[in-house]
């Protein structure tokens, strides 16, 4: 009996294709992303806690609509039952100081990432990102939005895109009352830098915005992390009369005016607008006037709320 010969392939070759073949996968098959995230809380530190000050809306980029709405808004809204376990939009939750965990779903034939997903610790704002490989149906546009909206997402390079619409309306800055339409959007710019990891989060409102708010969040890694049941529940943390909706009558900013009167900020720049978005506005602010006294702003807003309540009287006598 004649005995073929059997080469066998050197161990290392084997293992050295296996390592070629690890190089070309695709990066979205790669958990870049995945585990617990920290916030760090040294950006922006003002917009946590009691937030930034009400009726202060320097920097933004809002359109007069949105501030009309924004002066009639009370923070003692958010005391309501009705409100008080009310989550937080998509736009809204990852700018809060709330760890982070995510995750993602891996197709069991092919390997690629069919979805990803993020639950923030804070009020269990539990979002879905649904990437190429998982051919998800877009919602309708009879579907009813919801907090955290439809997002889809792809990997380019090491960089995640992420797109989200089909948001329910809500606010831009919850203590300033700042309003963002169903029409909202959002596209996200998600990369690891070591154990940091970057949002730049850019959105975008046709009803409210009059350009894109951008806005960045750093997250830093915790290798045993964890995230704690979150069950809200509602309490009163404020007496108020059942049924009473907090709110400001319309044109009723002399405790806006105050503030901004007593840290010298200029009542023009406090107004916002995407003119007050750029380094350079600094220079046109040195050129405005000084504010006035406070006896005068309230005098004159007093004589606006008469004729705004005149104006109302002849519409509803």
């Amino acid at each position: 009996m004649k005995i073929m010969p059997i080469k066998l392939r050197p161990l290392w070759l084997t293992a050295a294709g296996i390592s070629v073949a690890a190089l070309v996968a695709p990066v979205a098959a790669q958990s870049l992303i995945t585990g617990y995230w920290n916030p760090l809380g040294h950006q922006d530190a003002y917009h946590y806690a009691g937030g930034p000050d009400p009726g202060d809306f320097s920097g933004l980029p809002i359109t007069d609509a949105a501030r009309k709405i924004a002066q009639q808004y009370d923070a003692d809204e958010f005391h309501m039952r009705e409100l008080m376990c009310r989550p937080f939009p998509a736009t809204y939750g990852p700018r809060t100081l709330s760890t982070m965990r995510i995750w993602e779903t891996l197709d069991p034939q092919t390997q690629e990432q069919t979805k990803i997903e993020t639950q923030m610790g804070f009020a269990v704002q539990h979002r879905v990102i649904w990437m190429e490989a998982s051919h998800h149906p877009y919602p309708s546009a009879s579907e009813p939005h919801t907090w955290q909206g439809y997002s889809t997402g792809k990997w380019v390079g090491n960089v995640l895109w992420v797109h989200t619409d089909h948001l329910k309306p809500h606010y831009l800055q919850r203590s300033q009352g700042l309003p963002l339409s169903d029409r909202t959007t959002m596209d996200e710019r998600i990369f690891r830098y070591g154990n940091i990891l970057v949002d730049i989060m850019m959105i975008s409102d046709p009803a409210y915005l009059s350009r894109p708010f951008i806005y960045s969040k750093l997250y830093a890694y915790l290798p045993q992390g964890n995230m704690d049941p979150y069950p809200c529940s509602v309490r009163n943390q404020v007496p108020m009369p059942e049924g009473h909706v907090p709110m400001r009558l319309p044109f009723y900013t002399t405790n806006y005016n105050a503030a901004f009167a007593a840290k010298g900020i200029p009542l023009e720049a406090a107004r916002g607008g995407e003119q007050t978005m750029f380094p350079e506005y600094q220079d046109y602010m040195k050129t405005l006037p000084p504010n006035p006294p406070y006896s005068q702003l309230d005098a004159e807003q007093q004589k606006q709320i008469e004729q705004q309540s005149a104006t109302s009287q002849q519409k509803f006598p």
